[in-house]
């Protein structure tokens, strides 16, 4: 008893202001120990959060991920790609196959050109592609080693032994089997 009251008194002594500065977010509980002697122990509810370490922190992180959401907002309005339009997959050499305004109809560009040769059919082995314009009775070969561009008609391309060796399909099934991120050679 006597180990209680002089701790209760020492709490409460203008002095040492420990009872003043926790009595709103604490509350003293007794325990008693095997022996019978009582401590008093202070227990806090709440914390202070003005100096929690912890939530200085959190205000910080999210004041940084609200400028990291802004920064890539405005990188992505201001990259000259078209992200939402219409999508392309590379052949080789920069030569793409594109998918025109229309979903069934496919464009073969050159490089740095944004337009290109709306195509029926295409066929390709490194480093010549043949696409065939749309109606057309010519085949548009490019020679992708050497930037070269030459139009020959369909029985030109079946005498020619190396031009029968490639597989001409249409332009949808190519386009399915290129891949987005990867050029063929």
């Amino acid at each position: 008893m006597a180990i209680r009251g002089l701790a209760s008194r020492w709490l409460n002594n203008g002095n040492h202001g420990l009872r003043s500065r926790f009595a709103r977010n604490s509350k003293i509980i007794e325990l008693t120990t095997d022996h019978g002697a009582t401590d008093l122990w202070m227990k806090s509810d709440q914390i202070d959060r003005r100096f929690s370490f912890r939530a200085i922190w959190s205000r910080k992180l999210q004041a940084l991920g609200l400028i990291a959401f802004l920064t890539v907002v405005v990188w992505l309005c201001s990259c000259d790609a078209n992200l939402f339009g219409p999508e392309s997959r590379e052949i080789a050499g920069r030569y793409r196959l594109k998918r025109a305004n229309n979903l069934n109809e496919f464009a073969l560009t050159i490089p740095n050109e944004d337009g290109g040769l709306i195509i029926d059919e295409i066929g390709w082995r490194e480093p010549l592609i043949f696409a065939r314009a749309f109606g057309s009775q010519y085949w548009d070969v490019i020679n992708t080693a050497h930037a070269q561009h030459i139009r020959v008609s369909d029985l030109q391309r079946k005498s020619d032994p190396i031009s029968q060796s490639i597989q001409i399909k249409s332009a949808e099934i190519a386009w399915k089997e290129l891949n987005r991120h990867r050029r063929l050679w």
